[in-house]
């Protein structure tokens, strides 16, 4: 068993009071946590509370006594929470809020949370090893519980805190952006800044500007980065838009920003160096939750590393097979899976080497499009060219069997339909011609996840957006256009 020890200088802060805790108040503050758990006997224990110092604390506990944990984000729905409270089958439920359920019982209120004990109604098998398991959304919406050690976290963990101290100047001074039961926040915005002896800075919900899984008051992100003046921050490529976006418009960027980390989807080399030209310090990693969280970070600034995720961490080892990514680590596999456990990850992601050494992700391999006239397109490569415009916030491009790609664009309303049709031109011109936008769909409303267009982490939900417009789609192809030649009339679509 590996052992989670806080250095000197470790601490949680309330990023709203500016109060917080040093390592041996959390030390200590951990020993009640694991004395109350363990007391009542604690073996799967589910955690649904809002961003808070109790919840990593909560959560630490867990992770120092070897015992189960499972976090889950607040703004599940009603019944994705059922299903994972029947997969599971938790015996100790911990919420910072009144549950109602007839399995359970209220045992005590303890610094803010309510713990319950929740009858076991069936018997599940846990693949052994297993200490937290972190359900994804899913690609159709059910909630998948990823089975993870240990020692899987701490890797992890321990990697990214060797990755990040070369390029942050003393102790790290991180502000969690993203809910904690993220993956990647909880992994590298917590347990990673904390081993280096660094201060992690919570904030609430309200306070981060969310509702729910939606960002609704940026405003409010806004004035949080600015009053706590991090050094670092984790965010997905839609809060790195939102960065971009207010620092044209005049926010200041703090001086004391030395790192922030965007992943969870594609994100092109254009944003990246965007972002860096108005004070954004971003660098693009990669990672899936099977392998805990990251797999490759990138360590130079955007205009040296192009397009590319960065070096692998330390403690995975990595190759390319049919030009998919394969990661070479032990998978303890997913809850009520018992074949998925494997010894590689097969991740679904195209990827190629850069001459660096460092990793390419071209796509999805399931994502890519493959025309009538057989040439093979990922549609993340065009889309990025789209979005790079600076007129174009969203885009999902088609054209499976087809003899041309189309896509469904988002742009803001400032944006004309003269200035979308131009930036779509110039897209193209940089494009080869198999690959351009010949039909495209202006949406009055952007994907999102309350829409179900969009995943948790701001990643396209392919088929349920292909099903929800499929008559916009059908009309995109209902005429034919000469595509082979240099010359094409740009066609947009009005419902």
């Amino acid at each position: 068993m590996m052992t989670f020890s806080l250095p000197d200088g470790a601490r949680l802060i309330d990023a709203q009071t500016g109060i917080g805790l040093d390592h041996h108040a959390i030390n200590n503050k951990l020993e009640q946590w694991k004395m109350l758990l363990v007391g009542y006997g604690g073996k799967r224990i589910i955690l649904t509370a809002d961003s808070s110092i109790n919840w990593v604390l909560a959560d630490l506990a867990c992770l120092t006594a070897n015992i189960m944990l499972t976090p889950l984000p607040t703004y599940l729905s009603e019944s994705q929470r059922a299903a994972v409270l029947d997969a599971l089958q938790p015996d100790l439920w911990l919420s910072d809020h009144d549950i109602e359920d007839v399995h359970c019982s209220l045992l005590e209120e303890f610094d803010g949370m309510l713990l319950y004990r929740r009858s076991v109604t069936r018997n599940v098998a846990v693949p052994a090893g297993t200490q937290k398991i972190t359900f994804t959304s899913g690609s159709t919406g059910s909630p998948k519980g990823v089975c993870l050690s240990e020692r899987s976290q701490l890797d992890v963990a321990l990697a990214l805190k060797a990755r990040v101290e070369h390029i942050c100047n003393g102790q790290p001074r991180h502000l969690c952006l993203l809910p904690l039961p993220t993956l990647l926040e909880n992994i590298a915005g917590i347990y990673a800044p904390l081993l280096s002896g660094g201060e992690v800075m919570i904030a609430a919900d309200p306070l981060r500007g969310f509702s729910g899984s939606r960002l609704t008051e940026p405003q409010a992100m806004l004035a949080l980065i600015s009053k706590t003046q991090p050094k670092s921050l984790i965010v997905v490529p839609e809060l790195l838009k939102m960065l971009i976006a207010a620092a044209q418009h005049g926010w200041k960027v703090p001086a004391s920003l030395e790192f922030i980390a965007v992943g969870g989807a594609y994100v092109s080399a254009g944003t990246l160096q965007k972002a860096s030209a108005l004070g954004l310090p971003v660098y693009q990693g990669y990672g899936l939750s099977e392998c805990g969280s990251v797999v490759a970070l990138s360590d130079v600034m955007p205009s040296d590393a192009g397009d590319s995720v960065g070096l692998p961490l330390a403690c995975r080892d990595v190759q390319i097979i049919d030009g998919e990514l394969v990661v070479n680590t032990p998978f303890l596999g997913y809850l009520g899976d018992a074949g998925s456990a494997s010894s590689q990850v097969f991740t679904g992601d195209l990827a190629q080497w850069t001459e660096q050494g460092g990793l390419r992700i071209l796509g999805r391999r399931k994502n890519l499009l493959i025309n009538s006239f057989g040439r093979n397109i990922s549609p993340e490569w065009v889309e990025s060219v789209l979005t790079d415009s600076g007129s174009v916030q969203q885009a999902i491009v088609l054209g499976e069997a087809q003899p041309y790609c189309s896509a469904l664009l988002y742009a803001p309303p400032a944006v004309t339909d003269t200035e979308l049709a131009t930036a779509v031109q110039r897209a193209n011109d940089i494009l080869p011609d198999y690959a351009r936008v010949i039909a495209y769909h202006r949406l009055h409303e952007p994907f999102s996840t309350a829409q179900g267009t969009l995943t948790d982490n701001g990643r396209l939900r392919r088929s349920v957006i292909t099903q929800h417009y499929r008559s916009i789609i059908s009309e995109l192809y209902s005429q034919q256009f000469d595509v082979t030649g240099e010359k094409y009339e740009l066609l947009s679509v009005s419902a």
